[in-house]
């Protein structure tokens, strides 16, 4: 189902999905002790961004938390993102696990320049595809 998004709308989700890498790379200077933060924010920006491209392209994206279902959605629309597919697999798990105690026990050991390195990634694709900058180099 095509829409037409304003493009204050994917602005929305660009800026969400800097924030959520903004925080995640703060954290990531904490310290190990704060992986479960590091890398649900580092999802969410890598979510926040395909949602955006998806939105930019004319289509609606699904409410999931699912980085390869929106991976997929956007393969129909821009095959060129096939290269991020590792990136999305990488993160995926991250959704919504880390939120909860034992979360460790379901994704196990986590590398945080990894997770920081996917999301970042996905999102700088995002940024070159919309022709747009990152808020946090202006």
């Amino acid at each position: 189902m095509r829409h037409s998004h304003p493009d204050s709308e994917v602005e929305s989700y660009i800026r969400k999905a800097e924030r959520d890498l903004a925080t995640a790379v703060r954290m990531a200077g904490e310290g190990p002790e704060f992986a479960d933060i590091i890398c649900f924010h580092a999802e969410q920006c890598a979510e926040k961004s395909r949602k955006g491209l998806i939105l930019a392209l004319g289509q609606v994206p699904s409410r999931t938390h699912d980085l390869t279902v929106l991976q997929r959605a956007l393969a129909e629309m821009d095959n060129s993102s096939n290269a991020l597919e590792g990136f999305c697999l990488a993160l995926t798990d991250y959704a919504v696990a880390p939120r909860y105690p034992g979360w460790e026990d379901l994704v196990g050991e986590v590398n945080i320049d990894g997770v920081l390195e996917s999301a970042r990634s996905i999102h700088d694709y995002v940024l070159f595809r919309l022709k747009l900058r990152s808020t946090a180099d202006q």
